[in-house]
């Protein structure tokens, strides 16, 4: 009888662990593919257009088609036609509301030395609602511009800056131009600059000057506005006071004034008979003296003096005079 030989114990399960890791390694792989698939839109649902182009230099089959600058699908397959080569564009169905039928196509580089992608451009006017896009539909191509283009647009938009400068260096160049005028003139100028500083320097000294003495004079008037403020209350009093003693006295005065009325008021009532007894005692004087001079002690020691009339008017009052 044969003895069995027995088996090392690392060993056992061994056929059910290879087929647990090969198993794990494809489910990873085909978990890989699925991935890559879905990253590339495999599981997206895609809508398929075209364009025609001259030539496809700078288009390549799996070029990313752009909206708006935003991934919306890739190159999926050029072919020569008779119109030149035709482009098909793999557009996600999620973006196709965005795109019109009126969207132009063209090539654009990310940069100067970025990866070229194709940019749809929608037609139309905004906020209008246009048809989109559906499967096998045909939209615009804008070719890019070349070099040459290029270089002859630059081409274009200097010559008339090259005439000009042509122009102007040429009008330089005479003697009689207002340019050499101008240098002249600012030569002219540039000289007068050191006089000129001199007078700006001495015009600003003298500005200091005035504005320190009117600092002073600003200060004088402070101390001075600050005496006033000091002074105006004491003398604002002794003006009140004077004010005070003005209306007492102009009452003082219209009460002696109403008093001296009322006395002269008396004086001129009580006048006429003042007038008729002095009159009475002139009367009676003069017959006293009358019956004086009528008596016989008095008659003849008394000289009468006879009574003349004074002349009527300065010619006759002459004549008598030098007649005298």
């Amino acid at each position: 009888m044969q003895e069995e030989q027995a088996r090392p114990r690392r060993f056992v399960g061994i056929g059910r662990k290879v087929s647990l890791f090969l198993l794990s390694a494809l489910l990873g792989v085909v978990g890989v593919i699925f991935l890559v698939g879905y990253k590339q839109g495999v599981f997206v649902r895609h809508t398929a257009i075209y364009f025609y182009a001259a030539d496809a230099f700078g288009i390549n089959k799996g070029m990313a088609v752009r909206l708006f600058g935003l991934p919306v699908g890739t190159v999926s397959d050029l072919d020569i036609s008779d119109r030149g080569v035709r482009v098909q564009l793999s557009i996600i169905s999620d973006y196709t509301a965005r795109v019109p039928k009126t969207s132009r196509a063209r090539l654009l580089r990310e940069g100067y030395i970025g990866a070229a992608t194709i940019q749809l451009v929608p037609g139309g006017e905004p906020g209008h609602a246009l048809q989109p896009v559906v499967e096998g539909d045909e939209i615009e191509y804008v070719p890019a511009r070349g070099v040459a283009e290029l270089v002859d647009d630059l081409k274009t938009q200097l010559t008339p800056v090259i005439g000009d400068l042509r122009r102007i260096l040429v009008d330089l160049n005479q003697p009689n131009s207002e340019f050499r005028k101008s240098m002249a003139g600012a030569s002219a100028v540039l000289q007068q600059l050191p006089e000129t500083n001199r007078e700006t320097r001495k015009m600003l000294q003298d500005t200091d000057a005035m504005i320190r003495q009117a600092e002073a004079t600003f200060t004088s008037l402070g101390r001075v506005s600050s005496e006033l403020e000091r002074e105006v209350p004491r003398l604002s009093g002794k003006m009140t006071s004077t004010l005070d003693n003005m209306a007492e006295t102009s009452t003082q005065i219209r009460e002696a004034a109403r008093k001296n009325g009322d006395a002269l008021h008396e004086v001129l009532v009580q006048m006429p008979a003042l007038v008729r007894d002095g009159g009475e005692l002139v009367r009676d004087g003069q017959d006293v003296v009358g019956a004086a001079r009528n008596s016989w002690l008095l008659r003849d020691n008394l000289e009468v003096k006879s009574m003349r009339s004074l002349p009527v008017d300065s010619f006759e009052s002459t004549g008598a005079g030098a007649k005298r």
